[in-house]
C-alpha cells in the first residue's frame, strides 16, 4: 500500500477534526453575516450539471424563439441627412463688440433644432409625405418569410362614424392585374370600391364620403392591408418620436437627423422633406425683415415723390412770377451748408431707427444719436439767423430750393434703398444649408439577429435553471448542504459521505473489506479521525442513530466499526435496534434480545467476524417491548461489562423521530452520531432529533450527511478528483 497519500489525507483529517473540536468546545452562536437559505454556488452548479439535458433542451428552445422573434419583427432601415447652421451674428453680440463674443455661450444650432421638430416644419413634412395614412399587411405567414407587400396611400379619408372600424385593401385576385387593381372592403368584409392605382376615388357611404388614392401598390393576388387613419396631431408625435435631431461636436454648427422606417425609400424621402422645408422656412424667415422693410418703403414713396413735385413746383412758380434771380455767393455758400446738415440729419435719424430695433431709448448709442441731431438743428437754425440779412427774394429762393434739393435727396435715397432690399430679397440664402442628403440604405439596421439570438439561448438556459432550481426547491426541500447545517444547528458536520451504488460483493459485511479505496470509505476514514479528536480518552460508548428509516446509519456503523477494529482495537458493534435489526449474519437469530431475556449467554450471543476482526452482538429475536428492554437495568449492567472488556462499543439504535429506543439508550452513550440522508430528511426533522438528544442529555454529538448523489457538486470537484488521485493501493504514473 502507498503511505504518502494516506498520511498526507490524515493530516488533512487530523486539521479538519480540529476544527470541528473547537468548534463542539465553543458555544454556538448564529451567525449574522451569511442568511439560513444561503444559496451554495458550488451546489448549484453541480446541480445544472446535472441536469445538462434539460438545459440543452431549453437552449435549443430559446434559439428557436430567437430565430422566430428576428423573422417576425419587421426590418427598420435607417437615414441620416447633415445639415450646417452659420451664425451670422447675435444682436448682443454685435453691441458688445468683443465682450459679447465672450459671454455668449450659446451655440446655435441648439434653436435650430427646436425649429426642425417644430410643429411648424413637421406639420408641412406630414402633408407632404401623407403620413396619416397607412396601409398595413396583415398576413401573417408573409410576415415570417418577409414577402409582404406594400401599399402608399396618397390621400384617405374613411367615414369618421367608422374610423375605430377595420378597412381593409386587398390586391385583385387576377396576378396580371394585382399590380394595379385593387377593392375596399368595409368592416363587414362587403367590397365598396373598386378601383386603380393612381386615382382618385370619392364613394358616398354611410351617409358619408369614402375618398381614396393609392399611388404605389406591390402585393401578390388577393393579399390585403389594413387600413388606417389618424389624426395629424398623432402623425406628428409619432414623427417627433422617430426624428432624431443632433449637434455633432461641441458649437460645431454641424447637425446630424436621423429617422428609422420600414422602408429604406421612405425613410430618405421623409428626412428629405424635413430638410428641405426647414431649409426652405429658413430663407423666408431671413428674408421676412426685408420683406416688411420694403413693403412700407414702397408704401411711403408716393408721399415723398409728390413733397418732392410739390416742392419743384413751389420754386418754378415763384422763378416764373420774379424771373431769374441771381444767387450771390454767400447765398450759395447758405444754400449748401443747409443741404449737407440736412442730409446729415437725415442719416442720424436712419441710424436711431436701426438702434431703435435692437435698443431701448436710454440706450448710450440711442441717446449719442439723440444728441447729435439737437446739434445738426441747432447749427440748421443757426445758419437760418445768419441768413435774415439778406435780400427778401434771395431768402425765399434759398428756402424754395433748399426744400426742393432735401426732398429730392430724401427721395432719391429711398429708391436706393428699395433697389438695395430687393436684392437682398432675392438673393437671400438664409444661415442653414444641406450638406448630405439623406440616401437610400441597403442594409437594415433591426433587427439585430446575433443579440435576439444570443438572447434567446441564454433566456431559454436561464428559464430551465429557473424550472430546475425551483422545482427542487418546491419537491425536494432536504438537506444539502454541511454550512447550511452547521449554521442552523450549531452541532458540526464531521463526514458526507457519497451513496454506494452497489457493493462488489453483497456479502462483505463492510466496504474495508472489499479493499477500502472508494470515495465512500475515505469519508468514513475522515469521521473515524474526526471522533478520534472528539472523544475523550476515557470516551468509549459511540451511539449512531438516524432521523428516519433508510438514512444509512447500520452502513455507517458497520464501516466504522471495521476501521476501528483495522486499526488494532478491540470493537465491539451492538444491533440495538430491536424492532427492525439487520447486522447480523445470515443463519443467526439469536442476539440481545435473548440475552437480556436469559435465553442465551453472552459468549453465544456475540458473533466474532474474522475479515473485519469486529465482535459483532445481533438485535435477536423478535420482543414485544423493546424500549423497555433497553432502559433495563440488565442491559445498563450490559454496556458496564463490555467497557471494561472493549476499547470501543458502537451501539446502532433504532431512528430517533419513530420511536423512543434511541432517546432511553443515548444515556449509556459517551458521544452520539446522527446519521441523516441526503436530500431526504428535512431542516426539521434535524432541529426535532437534536432536541430529543438533547432531552436525553447527551451533549457530545456530531452529524454526518450520509448517501449524497451525483447531482452535488463534491461528485464532481470533490471526492472523485481528490480521492481519484490519492486513493489506497492506485500506482503512480
Amino acid at each position: 500500500m502507498v503511505q504518502k497519500p494516506f498520511l498526507k489525507n490524515y493530516r488533512v483529517s487530523i486539521f479538519a477534526t480540529m476544527q470541528l473540536n473547537q468548534n463542539m468546545q465553543e458555544p454556538f452562536v448564529p451567525q449574522q453575516n451569511k442568511a439560513d437559505d444561503e444559496i451554495d454556488l458550488l451546489e448549484i452548479l453541480g446541480i445544472l450539471l446535472a441536469k445538462w439535458p434539460v438545459l440543452l433542451l431549453f437552449s435549443f428552445l430559446g434559439a428557436l424563439g430567437g430565430l422566430f422573434v428576428c423573422n417576425y419583427i419587421r426590418p427598420a432601415y435607417s437615414s441620416d441627412a447633415l445639415l450646417q447652421v452659420n451664425q451670422s451674428g447675435k444682436n448682443a453680440g454685435i453691441a458688445l463688440g468683443e465682450m459679447g463674443a465672450l459671454l455668449d455661450v450659446a451655440s446655435p444650432s441648439d434653436a435650430e433644432i427646436e425649429l426642425i421638430k417644430s410643429r411648424r416644419v413637421l406639420d408641412e413634412v406630414i402633408l407632404k409625405q401623407h403620413l396619416s395614412y397607412s396601409a398595413r399587411p396583415v398576413s401573417f405567414l408573409s410576415r415570417l418569410l418577409h414577402s409582404e407587400g406594400r401599399v402608399e396611400l396618397e390621400l384617405l379619408n374613411i367615414p369618421e362614424m367608422y374610423r375605430e372600424e377595420k378597412w381593409f385593401l386587398r390586391a385583385a385576385d387576377d396576378s396580371l392585374r394585382a399590380l394595379s387593381e385593387y377593392e375596399v372592403l368595409s368592416p363587414t368584409g362587403e367590397v365598396v370600391l373598386k378601383g386603380k392605382v393612381g386615382d382618385t376615388y370619392r364613394q358616398p357611404i354611410f351617409g358619408d364620403t369614402l375618398v381614396i388614392c393609392v399611388s404605389m401598390m406591390k402585393a401578390s393576388p388577393s393579399e390585403k392591408f389594413l387600413l388606417g387613419q389618424i389624426d395629424p396631431r398623432i402623425a406628428l408625435d409619432i414623427l417627433k418620436n422617430q426624428l432624431s435631431v443632433a449637434e455633432q461636436g461641441k458649437k460645431t454648427g454641424i447637425i446630424l437627423m436621423s429617422i428609422q422606417n420600414r422602408y429604406p425609400d421612405k425613410a430618405a424621402d421623409i428626412l428629405n422633406s424635413v430638410a428641405d422645408t426647414y431649409v426652405q422656412q429658413n430663407v423666408e424667415a431671413r428674408s421676412e425683415e426685408a420683406t416688411k422693410t420694403l413693403a412700407f418703403l414702397e408704401k411711403q414713396i408716393p408721399a415723398v415723390k409728390a413733397k418732392r413735385d410739390s416742392s419743384e413746383e413751389l420754386l418754378s412758380a415763384y422763378r416764373k412770377a420774379e424771373g431769374t434771380i441771381d444767387l450771390s455767393g454767400e447765398t450759395r455758400s447758405a444754400l449748401e451748408k443747409r443741404l449737407a446738415l440736412e442730409e446729415k440729419l437725415l442719416q442720424l435719424e436712419q441710424k436711431e431707427q436701426d438702434l431703435a430695433r435692437l435698443f431701448k431709448e436710454d440706450h448710450p448709442s440711442v441717446v449719442s444719436l439723440k444728441k447729435q441731431q439737437v446739434q445738426v438743428r441747432r447749427e440748421i437754425a443757426k445758419l437760418g439767423e445768419e441768413t435774415k440779412d439778406l435780400p427778401a427774394k434771395q431768402q425765399e429762393i434759398l428756402r424754395l430750393q433748399g426744400d426742393l434739393e432735401v426732398n429730392n435727396s430724401i427721395y432719391l435715397n429711398m429708391l436706393n434703398n428699395i433697389q438695395q432690399l430687393r436684392v437682398i430679397q432675392a438673393g437671400e440664402v438664409g444661415n442653414a444649408r444641406i450638406v448630405d442628403r439623406a440616401r437610400v440604405e441597403l442594409k437594415p439596421v433591426k433587427p439585430k439577429k446575433k443579440m435576439i439570438l444570443l438572447g434567446g439561448v441564454a433566456g431559454g438556459f436561464a428559464l430551465g435553471a429557473g424550472l430546475i432550481l425551483l422545482i427542487r426547491q418546491l419537491f425536494n426541500r432536504g438537506i444539502r448542504s454541511s454550512h447550511e447545517v452547521e449554521n442552523a444547528t450549531g452541532v458540526s458536520v464531521y463526514a458526507k459521505v457519497p451513496k454506494v451504488q452497489n457493493l462488489k460483493n453483497g456479502k462483505e459485511f463492510s466496504l474495508m473489506e472489499q479493499g477500502g479505496d472508494d470515495q465512500a470509505s475515505e469519508a468514513i476514514r475522515t469521521l473515524r479521525t474526526s471522533l478520534e479528536f472528539s472523544m475523550a480518552k476515557d470516551s468509549k460508548v459511540l451511539l449512531i442513530t438516524g432521523c428516519s428509516v433508510g438514512a444509512g446509519k447500520s452502513f455507517v456503523a458497520r464501516n466504522l466499526s471495521a476501521l476501528y477494529a483495522l486499526s488494532g482495537k478491540k470493537v465491539l458493534l451492538i444491533d440495538a435496534d430491536l424492532r427492525a435489526g439487520h447486522l447480523s449474519s445470515r443463519g443467526r437469530h439469536q442476539g440481545l434480545s435473548d440475552y437480556l431475556l436469559n435465553k442465551i449467554p453472552l459468549e453465544q450471543a456475540i458473533e466474532h467476524l474474522d475479515k473485519s476482526n469486529v465482535d459483532l452482538l445481533g438485535a435477536g429475536s423478535f420482543v414485544t417491548s423493546p424500549t423497555e428492554m433497553i432502559s433495563s437495568t440488565a442491559f445498563e449492567s450490559l454496556i458496564q461489562t463490555m467497557r471494561e472488556r472493549y476499547d470501543l462499543i458502537i451501539l446502532d439504535s433504532a431512528p430517533l423521530l419513530l420511536v423512543a429506543d434511541a432517546q432511553a439508550i443515548s444515556r449509556f452513550a459517551d458521544f452520539g452520531l446522527l446519521v441523516v440522508r441526503y436530500s431526504k430528511d428535512t431542516q426539521e426533522m434535524l432541529q426535532e432529533a437534536l432536541g430529543a438528544l438533547d432531552k436525553a442529555n447527551l451533549k457530545n454529538r456530531a452529524i454526518v450527511i450520509n448517501q449524497i448523489v451525483a447531482d452535488n457538486i463534491s461528485s464532481k470537484y470533490g471526492y472523485g478528483s481528490y480521492y481519484g488521485k490519492y486513493a489506497y493501493g492506485k500506482k503512480k504514473r
